[in-house]
């Protein structure tokens, strides 16, 4: 699917065709977009049939039957998906075109990516890169990134059901950033969006946020209840350890990141750098061991098991999901 990022104003491109053939239409190209992002939290709720922006869109002059146009800032100041439908006529013919578009968070923006990968600013700098070819080696590198980490540096909605353990922690595959609900089994316990809480508990994330937890202090006055004879709260007389052995918990919330950490944008660049290099092919091949009559190189194992730089891999260590531990 293609990409354009978070509050970056970039073109939105789509190549129209007429019987196989690229063609300039009879009429203007019109453009209707659809939000398409899965996000209850959004009111009212996103409609996918609803038309969210209306746009004439713009040809390219120099290459026959492309057409652009661009979305304003205020549409990309968050990860969301769009379909879009490119309406136009030739030949007396109507014709509708579907294209998709993912708006994303890049881990380095392009400036950066630049200046720290020291790219040349002049097409005829040998180190020079097209912004088009600095944006693929983001994504590559991106990728790599999630692909070793298990993690998104942004921030999603998405649900998880985990199985309890018979404590006050219910450990998480992602890092959590805001509980919107919670059930055990069909049963509500936790609806922060409306909120409601039938549990009775305050649930927070767990200090490294690959959980959550009970909010132990209401336990902690039950001495001071009882040394002044009084009777405690009935909520301090039920175990706090409520994420029972046997029971599926399902975890709606909004995980990941507010922003991406300095050791995944450094990594990001370092693999980028990688993609640049020319023995980037042969890696991608899986090729472990390159001999000509001047010179013989074999690559290590890791070069295929993790991101493929030593360096990156170092920096993104302590982001590797199964090596969190829930506290």
């Amino acid at each position: 699917m293609a990409e354009i990022y978070k509050g970056v104003s970039t073109a939105v491109t789509n190549k129209l065709f007429y019987r196989g053939e690229p063609v300039t239409p009879d009429s203007d190209v019109t453009v209707k977009v659809h939000d398409i992002t899965e996000d209850p939290l959004i009111s009212p709720p996103i409609n996918p049939n609803t038309v969210v922006y209306d746009f004439i869109a713009e040809a390219d002059e120099t290459d026959v039957g492309s057409y652009k146009f661009y979305f304003p800032l205020s549409a990309l100041g968050r990860d969301r998906k769009f379909r879009i439908e490119w309406t136009y006529i030739y030949g007396s013919q109507a014709s509708v075109q579907e294209s998709y578009i993912d708006v994303v968070t890049p881990y380095v923006s392009v400036q950066e990516a630049i200046e720290d990968l020291n790219l040349g600013s002049d097409a005829n700098d040998p180190n020079h890169k097209t912004y088009h070819e600095i944006r693929m080696a983001e994504k590559y590198a991106r990728k790599m990134v999630e692909y070793y980490t298990g993690q998104k540096f942004f921030l999603f909605d998405d649900t998880f059901t985990v199985m309890g353990n018979d404590s006050d922690t219910l450990p998480l595959p992602r890092k959590l950033h805001t509980l919107h609900t919670l059930h055990q089994n069909d049963q509500l316990w936790i609806d922060n969006l409306d909120g409601i809480n039938h549990l009775g508990y305050v649930i927070e994330p767990t200090t490294s946020g690959f959980g959550i937890k009970v909010n132990q202090s209401a336990f902690l006055d039950n001495d001071a209840y009882i040394a002044n004879g009084m009777v405690p709260p009935s909520i301090h007389d039920v175990s706090p350890n409520i994420f029972r052995r046997g029971k599926q918990y399902k975890v709606y919330a909004r995980f990941g990141w507010d922003s991406v950490p300095d050791e995944v944008e450094q990594a990001t660049i370092e693999i980028m750098r990688m993609y640049f290099s020319q023995d980037r092919l042969w890696k991608d091949r899986y090729v472990n061991k390159i001999s000509t009559t001047d010179w013989n190189f074999q690559y290590g194992s890791d070069a295929f098991s993790g991101t493929g730089s030593a360096y990156a891999d170092k920096l993104l260590l302590d982001y590797v999901v199964t090596q969190m531990v829930v506290v």
